[in-house]
């Protein structure tokens, strides 16, 4: 009798230590699983944003272009106010239009002001890379065009007036604005339709919510007085030049 039930005490222990084991396989499987389902969604992400960044590069390529033919319009412009000596309103007209344009003068308005400071260096047991929380330019860029596609007639981003052949790069810890190299935290202004504009970035799957992929921080406040300065740097064209249209007869 006694045999019996050591017997039956001993393959009580063994089941219940062989539930225990299969549990903490069972947990081990879907936590590896999960694992599986956030690299995936990381990894469909970044070529995304790779698709995106190409296709920004592409349309900055046009707008140099028409950067290009209003900074000669400026020029000339310019020579035949000089020449005159009094300018007709027309011409002035012209000329203050096709400035603002082309980003050579300050300018205020509604909008939005868009912060972005580097955040935390891991997402939940997840550490993505050394990069991570810290802003780079692929992300500002992100806003930029989400603020362009939304109508922003001005933008700057710490004082830096952005105009179609500003470069938004990363240079080591620091990010390349007009040959201006910025720290964070960033400050993008954007004037236009303030309600426009912040409901662009806070859509679904938006930039606001792209933070946490970045790891960064991201704040946005309407202004009802918004002051962008001019574009500070030099406007010269070293090999470009103007193609005159052929005159018919």
């Amino acid at each position: 009798m006694m045999n019996l039930e050591k017997k039956q005490k001993f393959q009580i222990s063994m089941s219940i230590v062989i539930l225990i084991l299969v549990f903490g396989l069972t947990w081990q499987i879907k936590g590896v699983r999960k694992n599986n389902a956030v690299e995936s969604q990381i990894s469909n992400r970044i070529e995304t944003l790779q698709q995106d960044y190409k296709a920004e590069l592409e349309k900055n390529e046009k707008l140099l272009q028409q950067v290009m033919e209003l900074q000669n319009d400026l020029t000339k412009y310019r020579e035949e106010v000089a020449e005159s000596g009094g300018a007709t309103k027309i011409l002035k007209e012209e000329l203050k239009r096709a400035e603002t344009i082309a980003g050579l003068t300050d300018v205020s308005g509604n909008g939005i002001i868009v912060t972005i400071k580097d955040g935390g260096q891991a997402m939940g047991n997840l550490v993505y890379d050394d990069g991570y929380g810290i802003v780079h330019d692929s992300y500002l860029l992100t806003i930029l065009n989400e603020l362009r596609a939304s109508g922003a007639e001005a933008l700057s981003i710490n004082n830096e007036r952005i105009l179609a052949t500003s470069e938004v790069r990363c240079v080591g810890p620091t990010v390349s604005v007009n040959n201006t190299k910025l720290a964070a935290p960033f400050e993008i202004r954007a004037i236009g339709n303030s309600d426009t504009l912040e409901n662009a970035l806070r859509m679904p799957g938006g930039a606001v919510e792209q933070a946490d992929f970045y790891g960064v921080e991201v704040s946005i406040k309407k202004s009802n007085k918004l002051m962008i300065k001019k574009y500070a740097g030099a406007s010269t064209l070293k090999y470009a030049q103007i193609v005159e249209p052929e005159v018919t007869k």
